[in-house]
């Protein structure tokens, strides 16, 4: 069989429309919406880019190694040795920003008359945390080693680790033909990666692994993700899992993961924009503006209860007034795990188009939202400043 290269064109929209927004990037817009908006632009809205696009079955299969992607760094972004450090208080903040967030999107989506899962799918989109927004936040604003933003990360983790767990079981019940054995296996995975691995056997077996990673980190943490996806995904449970533990492992056995993220950054610099590009044609804004009530509903759950949920978690944890308030503009930002959630749910049919969308343009808002209530806040001392 003759090699085809029909796929160029539609690459070369893709990497090429993302350059015609990049002017955006000078106003803090991240890189995520820039992807997102050419996808609505040239694929949705002028149909450069459809299913009828020469080459489009292998744009559809790159942007699908992009989610891979996206959610292997995920996982290499989490360390659960933070949580160690104040696992009481860690707890209880995460558990109030994570809980009334799932809580109110669940009761959201019984209030529109979804499905139970699509409920759920609701709870767990409006409750998740970006752990990638906010390092980099924490970072820029030379909060990373104070308490006040060990603090935070450390929630951000933890509320990453229940957004993860939860959407595993929610997906296995849902998508798996034997859903008892797809529990166990979850429960197995989450036990491993999250409890034995970390604590106990992560000496044993990182200077096995952590020459071939370091060798060639590229390949060595392609082939893991890879594996551990097909491997999941064989079992009967979602592939993107199976990525996310092979980035976790790879974090854990290093103990330098950010390292490691930073030579595989051109493996997900080439393959995540498909996947955000993708998610854009999928998105019709007319359809969006038939819905008001959908899209305004997603929006102040997704921003208000998690928010909220920051502010009584910190006063009940006796949290300083200032790092509450910074914690409650933190936690509303989403990135990825929020907008591959939403990209399972309408690929398996369990969410509507609409309901994608919302969630959608949820995440892009989020971030926004989240960016401005940080720097507000850090620019402005005598904000939240404790009576």
């Amino acid at each position: 069989m003759a090699l085809e290269f029909h796929f160029v064109l539609a690459l070369a929209l893709v990497y090429g429309t993302s350059f015609v927004f990049a002017w955006l990037r000078r106003y803090d817009i991240p890189i995520l919406a820039v992807e997102i908006l050419a996808g609505i632009v040239f694929g949705a809205t002028l149909g450069l880019v459809n299913d009828g696009t020469a080459g489009y079955d292998f744009f559809v299969s790159l942007a699908a190694f992009g989610l891979l992607m996206i959610m292997f760094d995920a996982g290499l972004e989490l360390d659960p040795e933070i949580i160690r450090r104040d696992p009481v208080r860690v707890t209880a903040l995460a558990v109030s920003t994570f809980l009334l967030p799932f809580a109110a999107g669940f009761g959201l989506g019984q209030f529109l008359d979804l499905s139970l899962f699509a409920s759920f799918l609701t709870g767990v989109t409006v409750s998740t945390t970006s752990l990638g927004l906010i390092y980099p936040l924490l970072e820029d604003f030379d909060l990373l080693d104070t308490d006040r933003g060990q603090v935070i990360l450390a929630v951000a983790v933890m509320n990453d680790i229940l957004s993860v767990a939860v959407l595993a079981y929610g997906l296995t019940l849902a998508t798996s033909d034997t859903p008892i054995v797809g529990v166990g296996v979850v429960t197995a995975a989450l036990a491993f990666f999250f409890l034995v691995l970390p604590f106990a056997l992560s000496p044993h077996i990182a200077n096995t692994l952590r020459d071939g990673v370091f060798e060639n980190p590229a390949k060595a943490g392609v082939f893991l993700m890879v594996a551990l996806a097909f491997f999941l995904e064989h079992l009967g449970i979602h592939a993107i899992l199976g990525a996310f533990f092979a980035g976790l492992l790879v974090a854990i056995v290093t103990r330098d993961g950010h390292d490691v993220e930073e030579s595989m950054q051109p493996v997900t610099d080439l393959t995540a924009p498909v996947f955000f590009f993708y998610v854009g044609t999928n998105i019709h804004l007319d359809s969006i503006a038939a819905a008001p009530l959908l899209l305004g509903g997603v929006l102040v759950v997704g921003l208000g209860t998690k928010a909220l949920g920051a502010l009584i978690g910190g006063l009940a944890a006796g949290i300083e007034n200032r790092t509450t308030l910074l914690l409650a503009a933190a936690m509303p930002g989403r990135l990825s795990i929020s907008v591959a959630a939403a990209e399972i749910g309408r690929s398996q049919g369990i969410i509507s188009d609409q309901l994608y969308q919302a969630f959608v343009l949820l995440s892009v808002v989020s971030v926004f939202a989240s960016v401005l209530a940080f720097r507000y806040l850090v620019d402005t001392p005598t904000a939240g400043a404790a009576a």
